[in-house]
């Protein structure tokens, strides 16, 4: 995952993600359309064997690299507990 800045101003970011595909822009698009003062946020792929997803994150009231940071700790936070109830339930289940 390579992040490259293509535009950013207080209000608005744009940027790409290189070396990813849909799973991981649509998952932060979700993530970052939960916060109130987010206006839009998408992603946009060019050609799917050829380009990276361009990720436009557009805020009304927040700094847009804030909010970015804050969603990025939200879906670490989710994955963790992801984490942790998948190993329990295979422990669970007796498939240690």
């Amino acid at each position: 995952m390579k992040p490259r800045t293509i535009e950013q101003s207080k209000f608005e970011l744009i940027f790409e993600i290189g070396g990813e595909g849909h799973s991981f822009p649509n998952l932060l698009r979700k993530t970052l359309l939960e916060e109130p003062a987010v206006e839009f946020a998408g992603y946009n792929i060019e050609h799917p064997l050829l380009a990276s997803p361009i990720i436009t994150l557009r805020t009304n009231r927040r700094q847009a690299n804030v909010v970015l940071r804050e969603a990025l700790e939200k879906m670490l936070a989710r994955t963790e507990e992801f984490r942790k109830k998948f190993k329990q339930s295979v422990s669970d289940h007796g498939f240690d």
